[in-house]
């Protein structure tokens, strides 16, 4: 939001300090130039959040309740020096607080109606913010779970509140972070693309055209996106799910659809990188049936006795290389380092534990395709 950032700025050089500015929770928004820092306030900067413990400290200060500026102590044990509080509020409700150092208390207090003009703009756009985001969140459900006229409907809707339009090609991106997903209204905004809450713990971008993400990290290509320039940073990478482009709004379900399988198998993955439904190969069978019809038509009883064993660890290892290997026992036995005769003497082993064939075809294609969905498929 760049009307946040001018009016961090406005703040600063009004009342000639520091300025950063913090939604309700705490959530870093944005700040002016950095030439004096406490502890709080690097980490603050650093860490897009203050700790709980500092928290609570500034609300016992009274801040949510006062409806002018406030003065907060020092409290060098926390490493909190002396600032000042200006509370943003629209409609009696705290949006957010403008923070600026005043150590020696050099802010006049001739410049605190001016400042509060400021802070009650920047509430009336987080309060306007929020209202929008809650309202793309609820017509991208609708967009994603409702029946073809809700759909339809919903893609107008979105359509209206962006600048993206319904006859738009898009692709749905899922990123999925450990904790709850905080302040995803104040992303910045990209053209052609949307952020709204798929879950708790998962946001969802629906994106104009084809994500490209054969050079990006996942962390590069979020950034690009606009992903969590003012919220928490991405000090470490999200799973990162990229669906198949779809021809138009209405049709997102079919991204969102692929964008939740690749998902899934980006959690067996490396963060570093998104995967791409595209690139999944037969994995894209995970879409389609149910865990249980899946396990049921490609795991047997007894192979699934084999691969959930601990004690069988090695042999399946050895039947997975050997079949990557497209049945090579040469370049089988030269990746695991192994004797020919012991290969041979491993995959009887997987034979008789599976009441496979390995010298047919239709075998083979039977345990590769297990081996390949069992980690998704058997129980943890």
């Amino acid at each position: 939001m760049t009307e946040l950032d001018d009016l961090v700025d406005e703040m600063a050089v009004l009342l000639g300090a520091p300025c950063t500015l913090e939604d309700a929770d705490f959530n870093l928004l944005g700040y002016s130039g950095q030439s004096d820092v406490d502890d709080v306030r690097q980490r603050s900067i650093l860490q897009r959040r203050a700790t709980s413990q500092v928290r609570d400290w500034f609300h016992a200060q009274g801040i949510r309740t006062s409806a002018t500026p406030i003065r907060t102590p020092a409290d060098p044990g926390l490493g909190i020096s002396a600032r000042l509080c200006i509370p943003a509020r629209h409609l009696n409700r705290v949006q957010g607080y403008f923070w600026l150092l005043d150590p020696d208390e050099a802010i006049s207090e001739h410049d605190w109606p001016a400042a509060t003009r400021i802070a009650e703009i920047a509430a009336l756009l987080l309060s306007q913010s929020t209202r929008r985001q809650t309202r793309l969140n609820l017509f991208y459900r609708d967009l994603v779970e409702g029946d073809r006229m809700t759909a339809r409907a919903a893609a107008k809707e979105i359509a209206f509140a962006s600048d993206l339009r319904v006859g738009d090609p898009v692709t749905c991106l899922l990123v999925e972070h450990p904790t709850p997903i905080e302040n995803l209204s104040a992303q910045a905004r990209r053209d052609g693309v949307v952020w709204v809450q798929e879950s708790p713990t998962i946001a969802a971008a629906i994106v104009r055209g084809r994500i490209k993400t054969q050079a990006p990290s996942s962390i590069e290509l979020l950034t690009r996106l606009g992903y969590h320039r003012r919220s928490r940073p991405l000090t470490a990478a999200p799973f990162v799910g990229v669906g198949p482009q779809v021809s138009a709004l209405e049709d997102l379900r079919q991204s969102r659809w692929g964008a939740l399988t690749a998902l899934r198998v980006a959690r067996a993955n490396d963060p570093g990188q998104p995967t791409e439904w595209a690139s999944l190969g037969v994995l894209k069978l995970l879409s389609a049936a149910a865990d249980h019809d899946l396990a049921e038509a490609v795991v047997s009883e007894q192979l699934m006795a084999f691969l959930s064993d601990e004690r069988h660890a090695e042999l399946v290892h050895t039947a997975r290389v050997y079949l990557d290997s497209a049945g090579s026992a040469a370049h089988t036995a030269s990746v695991l380092n192994l004797h020919r005769q012991s290969l041979y003497h491993r995959l009887a082993q997987v034979e008789r534990r599976t009441g496979l064939d390995l010298k047919r075809g239709t075998d083979r294609t039977y345990l590769h395709l297990a081996l390949m969905l069992a980690d998704f498929l058997l129980p943890s």
